[in-house]
């Protein structure tokens, strides 16, 4: 029969550790029938009988990424060719060449600068959109 081999946390919950082949059920202690369901790494409650996921781990978002990658994020998200004609845009002469000489000769570009939040808007991008090319900036 199969059964789920039960791990007892340091913090008093019940993880579904492993799915073995067995005799009995009485082999040895913190099996439990398999086929009640459950799938190794799913939380095991024993008063209710109840099996649950764990929590899907976040993925942080870098406070910060080269230009290579930020450059690479952008053209694979298809928005490469927008940044320009967002910085072109931008109606005061010397805040327009501030963002260019910042998009020129940045070596890196950090999340919370207010040049990368503008541009990010003007190319269509909310906070979670931004966020995400960090992301994927960073894995680049």
């Amino acid at each position: 029969m199969r059964a789920h081999v039960i791990e007892k946390l340091d913090d008093g919950r019940k993880l579904v550790a492993n799915t073995i082949e067995v005799e009995s059920l009485t082999v040895f202690d913190g099996l439990l029938d398999a086929q009640l369901g459950g799938q190794i790494g799913d939380f095991y409650d024993e008063a209710s009988g109840n099996f649950t996921k764990p929590p899907t781990p976040s993925i942080a978002v870098p406070a910060s990424v080269t230009r290579r990658q930020a450059r690479q994020a952008l053209l694979l998200a298809g928005q490469l060719h927008n940044v320009q004609p967002a910085i072109d845009a931008i109606p005061d002469p010397t805040q327009r060449a501030l963002a260019q000489i910042e998009w020129d000769d940045s070596l890196e570009f950090e999340r919370q600068r207010p040049l990368v939040i503008a541009i990010g808007s003007a190319i269509g991008c909310d906070a979670a959109a931004l966020d995400a090319l960090f992301i994927s900036a960073a894995g680049l």
